[in-house]
């Protein structure tokens, strides 16, 4: 099918009296259209890699992803820093208490800069964006004469990129085609070339982060309904805790602040709900892709037309023969005794029939280097769990200058602070230390708790009801880590002592080793991946291209057919009409 935005109907395989057919002057028009947002090169910057079953949103939203996301945090920050120079410039550091303009100005200003940038990124760096080659753009779809000539050449093209990104989804890996643009750029760029991006991550953390929106806006709805209510209830908590504990000021400080911040994470319990649907795609889907790759065989991959899987397989065969084998097969240099059956094993695969040896690819070394990407499906990046939780990292800036919605002179007395200096110190140090050690251990957290509530092996209900309790038992988890923060902290600064400093470190040491423990055996994963195997880049990519041109190219007149490319900016505007469609 063609969709365009000029044609007023849709060509299908048979016209409904209601629906007037283009004609054929239409249909070529549109594949001019096409074509002409491509331009000759002698280079591509980034390959990209897809099957034509996947949605063409989900394709743009990684796409977005790919490009623009490292740029949405950078201009979201900055607004954000801009925003707290405007304010502190005109009210002082001390007049944001109960105001306002806090929450809009901190909060929704960077955010909504976030997502704009995120979408469309792409229009704010045209002279500077990297080519892409994108089959939809790259070779005309209507010409039937020089597509089939283009598509011939299509090794040609992955050989002149720069990388390859695979925008994957379940049927990828099943696309021969798909296989052969694999095969030919891991020939010539290597594994670590090769960007795999699953097609689930954009629409997982668009919605962790939408999600985590929604329960600052909660936070500060409360806060406006109950004004300074952490400290307003002091007193009440601290009359219960001394029937129990006695009179122990240290004691009563730590549980009074441990209960008040645990009382706040009532604000996650909305967007834990969701949380269920969205984390038991991500755990199911990463699983599927490390699956497929573990056990792939290109001999099971579809051809949608069967003449051509005797050539495509050909090609493949030259390409992983022993003398064309990327270089991240080789062994490492100065292979020790400790590693001779790991050198005879990779002997054994050098001499296999091509076809196992592009398997033994998939499945080995390419498959490392997604791991070393996106972790395995229990590992969230710490990077991406703050992304992720980048509204309440901006939210904590309206907490500690807004002082907990109150005039800043009576709030930091019912808290229990010295001065205004005092309270404003403390509430920073606690909010940075929640975002580094609490905040990012919810997402990891939350998968191993899921991943045991499906395997557990109970009846379907069951399991299911331990799974959706999973999304509230996480979040809880985060906020009692959160809690032991706060409450240590505000104990030593409050109630000095020896003991108090040995209960903060205590609790610093255990929180510090826990992050440790969801990123160490990814840690040990890369250490025993770079201990065995060697990519050794400068080697791979000092390849001719050349020769991965001469493989294919068996007509003199497709050594000349120029490749072409897109600037990055294009595939917003295109990708409204059809750039990612089916044909």
């Amino acid at each position: 099918m063609i969709f365009d935005g000029s044609l007023s109907s849709l060509l299908a395989a048979a016209p409904v009296e209601s629906m007037r057919c283009p004609t054929k002057q239409q249909v070529q028009l549109a594949g001019d259209v096409l074509f002409r947002a491509s331009a000759e090169t002698d280079r591509v910057d980034v390959f990209i890699g897809h099957s034509w079953s996947a949605g063409r949103w989900q394709k743009f939203l990684a796409l977005c992803l790919f490009f623009n996301l490292d740029l949405a945090v950078s201009c979201s920050l900055g607004t954000c820093g801009v925003a707290i120079a405007a304010l502190l410039g005109s009210r002082g550091m001390t007049g944001l208490g109960g105001s306002s303009l806090a929450m809009p100005c901190l909060v929704y200003l960077p955010m909504t800069v976030f997502f704009a940038v995120f979408f469309f990124g792409q229009k704010l760096c045209e002279r500077r964006s990297p080519s892409v080659w994108v089959d939809k753009l790259c070779i005309h779809q209507t010409d039937m004469g020089l597509k089939a000539e283009q598509i011939a050449a299509l090794p040609v093209f992955v050989a002149r990129s720069s990388r390859m990104l695979i925008l994957w989804d379940e049927t990828y890996f099943e696309r021969l085609w798909c296989n052969l643009e694999l095969a030919t750029f891991s020939r010539h760029g290597g594994a670590e070339k090769v960007e795999l991006l699953p097609l689930w991550l954009a629409p997982w953390l668009l919605f962790s982060i939408l999600s985590d929106l929604l329960s600052a806006t909660i936070f500060e709805v409360l806060e406006h309904v109950f004004p300074n209510w952490s400290v307003a209830w002091m007193d009440g908590i601290i009359g219960m805790a001394e029937r129990v504990l006695g009179h122990n000021p240290a004691m009563l400080k730590f549980v009074v602040w441990f209960v008040i911040w645990m009382i706040s994470s009532i604000v996650y319990l909305p967007a834990s709900i969701p949380s269920f649907f969205s984390f038991r795609m991500k755990l199911r889907n990463h699983q599927l892709l490390l699956d497929q790759m573990a056990g792939f065989d290109v001999r099971k991959a579809k051809c949608t037309v069967p003449t051509d899987r005797e050539a495509i397989e050909q090609q493949v065969k030259e390409l992983f023969k022993e003398e064309h084998r990327p270089m991240s097969w080789l062994p490492p240099e100065g292979v020790d005794e400790g590693e001779v059956s790991l050198d005879n094993r990779l002997n054994r695969l050098w001499r296999m029939d091509p076809l196992d040896s592009f398997n033994a690819y998939i499945r080995g070394a390419l498959r490392e280097n997604v791991i070393t990407q996106i972790g395995k499906e229990l590992y969230v990046p710490w990077r991406t769990c703050l992304t992720a939780f980048l509204p309440m990292i901006f939210y904590s800036l309206v907490n500690v200058l807004g002082c907990d919605n109150g005039p800043c002179e009576t709030s930091f007395k019912l808290a229990g602070f010295s001065s205004v200096r005092q309270y404003m110190i403390v509430q920073s140090i606690g909010w940075v230390l929640c975002i580094v050690l609490a905040f990012p251990l919810t997402y990891p957290t939350l998968l191993q708790m899921l991943k045991c509530a499906l395997s557990s092996g109970c009846p379907g209900s069951v399991q299911l009801f331990l799974a959706f309790l999973c999304c509230p038992l996480a979040y809880v988890y985060c906020y009692i880590c959160g809690s032991l923060i706060w409450a240590s902290l505000v104990s030593l600064v409050q109630n000095y002592s020896p003991f108090q400093l040995l209960v903060f470190m205590l609790v610093m040491t255990l929180l510090v080793a826990q992050a440790g423990v969801f990123s160490f055996p990814l840690f040990l994963h890369l250490q025993g991946r770079h201990a065995f195997v060697s990519f050794h880049q400068s080697k791979a990519t000092s390849s001719n291209p050349c020769q991965v041109m001469w493989l294919f190219i068996r007509n003199s007149h497709l050594k000349h057919l120029p490749s072409r490319c897109i600037r990055r900016q294009t595939y917003q505007e295109v990708n409204s009409g059809f750039l990612f469609d089916c044909a």
